[in-house]
C-alpha cells in the first residue's frame, strides 16, 4: 500500500473537507494546497500542517511532486484547471458540477484519457448509506420496476447569502441539483428521454444575491418512468437543518422512504437552535459530522474512494463521463426554464 500524495486547489468551504480528508486518511499524504486567497491558504495550511502553498496552479505543478489533485473551486472555475493537471499527469477529483456545458466536459475527459489519469467527479450522495439502501433495494429486485422518483434537495438562505460568496455565478439547480441528477440516473439506471423544468426569481433577488430561488425539473424517461425535483435556496434561516432532503421511490413491487435530514437522530434545543445553521436544532448526521476530531460522514468516504483509486490503479464509481451525462441534463433543464418550461428532448 503505497502513499498518494496529494494537493487541494481551491481550500473554500468544501475544499477545507477535502484537506481533512486527505491528512487523516492512512494511504494519503497532502502536500500542498492551491488558493487565489492567501489569508485563507495560510490559515488552512497552519491547521493541516501543510508546507506547500500557491497563488497559481502554474506554480504548484511545476513545484510539487504529487500523484492527484482536487479541484474544489467555483462551479464555473473546473475546467481549465482539470486540463492542466490531466496535461500535467495527475489524477484527478472534481467537485461537482463537472462543468457548464456537454463541450467542456468532452475536453476534460479527452485530456484524462490521453493522458491516462483518474477522472472522478465527487458524487459523495452515492456513499449516502440510506441512498445506498435504497439503491440496494433496487439492484436487489424488491421494488420491481421504478415508476416514480420524487426528490427534494433544498437549502436555507445561509447558503447562497453566506456560505458561497460566488452565489451569483451558480445556482440551486448546479449547485443541488446536479446531486439529485446524478443520483437519479444511479439509482434507476434509466435513459431521460426529457426534461422540463420551471425556475421563480425575485426573493434572492431583493436580499442582494442575483441568481433564481427555486427550480421544479421533471425528467421523463424513454420507459414512462417519470422523477419530479424540487431545488431551492430560500428556505428560512430559522429551519431546523441547513439541508431538507426526502426521497420517494415507487416501484411495480414496493417503495422506500428516505428522510436523511429530519430524521431526528438528535434533536436540539437551545438558545441559539431557533437561530437555524449553524446551530440548527437537527444538526447533520450523515454529510459531515465530526467525532473526536475526526471527520466523518458520507462526504468524505467519496474522498478516501479517490484516494484508494489512486493508490490500487483502479477505476473510481463516478467518472468524467457521469459528469458529462449529468451536464447535458443540467442544460437541458435550464433551456426548459429559460423557454417557459417547454419540454427539451435529449438525443
Amino acid at each position: 500500500m503505497r502513499e498518494v500524495r496529494l494537493a487541494v486547489v481551491g481550500v473554500g468551504g468544501w475544499g477545507r473537507m477535502h484537506a481533512k480528508a486527505y491528512a487523516q486518511h492512512p494511504s494519503a499524504e497532502l502536500v500542498a494546497i492551491c488558493d487565489l486567497d492567501e489569508e485563507r491558504l495560510n490559515k488552512v495550511g497552519d491547521d493541516r500542517g501543510v508546507q506547500g502553498r500557491y497563488t497559481s496552479l502554474d506554480d504548484l505543478l511545476g513545484g510539487e511532486d504529487i500523484d492527484a489533485v482536487s479541484v474544489v473551486t467555483p462551479d464555473d472555475a473546473h475546467t481549465e484547471i482539470v486540463i492542466q493537471c490531466a496535461q500535467a499527469g495527475k489524477h484527478i477529483l472534481c467537485e461537482k458540477p463537472m462543468a457548464r456545458t456537454a463541450e467542456e466536459c468532452e475536453r476534460m475527459i479527452a485530456a484524462a484519457e490521453e493522458n491516462d489519469v483518474i477522472l472522478m467527479i465527487d458524487w459523495h450522495n452515492r456513499w449516502n448509506p440510506p441512498v445506498y439502501a435504497a439503491w440496494q433495494a433496487i439492484r436487489n429486485g424488491e421494488l420491481g420496476d421504478v415508476r416514480y422518483i420524487y426528490y427534494r434537495l433544498s437549502d436555507t438562505v445561509y447558503v447562497p447569502l453566506k456560505m458561497l460568496p460566488w452565489a451569483d455565478r451558480t445556482n440551486a439547480l448546479m449547485f443541488l441539483g446536479s446531486h439529485v441528477l446524478d443520483t437519479v440516473c444511479w439509482l434507476t439506471e434509466k435513459r431521460v428521454a426529457r426534461v422540463t423544468c420551471r425556475r421563480r426569481e425575485g426573493v434572492l433577488k431583493e436580499m442582494g444575491v442575483d441568481t433564481p430561488d427555486l427550480f421544479l425539473t421533471v425528467l421523463d424517461f424513454d420507459d414512462g418512468a417519470v422523477a419530479v425535483i424540487e431545488n431551492s435556496w430560500i428556505l428560512p434561516q430559522s429551519a431546523p437543518s441547513l439541508i431538507d432532503c426526502k426521497l420517494e421511490v415507487l416501484g411495480s413491487k414496493g417503495a422506500v422512504y428516505v428522510d436523511p435530514s429530519h430524521s431526528r437522530a438528535i434533536a436540539k434545543y437551545s438558545e441559539q437552535t431557533p437561530h437555524g445553521h449553524p446551530d440548527a436544532s437537527y444538526p447533520d448526521m450523515f454529510v459531515s459530522p465530526e467525532i473526536h476530531g475526526k471527520q466523518l460522514g458520507l462526504a468524505v468516504e467519496s474522498i478516501n474512494h479517490f484516494v484508494e483509486c489512486v493508490r490500487d490503479g483502479r477505476q473510481p464509481l463516478a467518472t468524467g463521463q457521469d459528469g458529462l451525462v449529468n451536464t447535458r441534463l443540467l442544460n437541458a433543464a435550464l433551456e426548459s426554464a429559460d423557454n417557459d418550461a417547454a419540454p427539451v428532448a435529449l438525443p
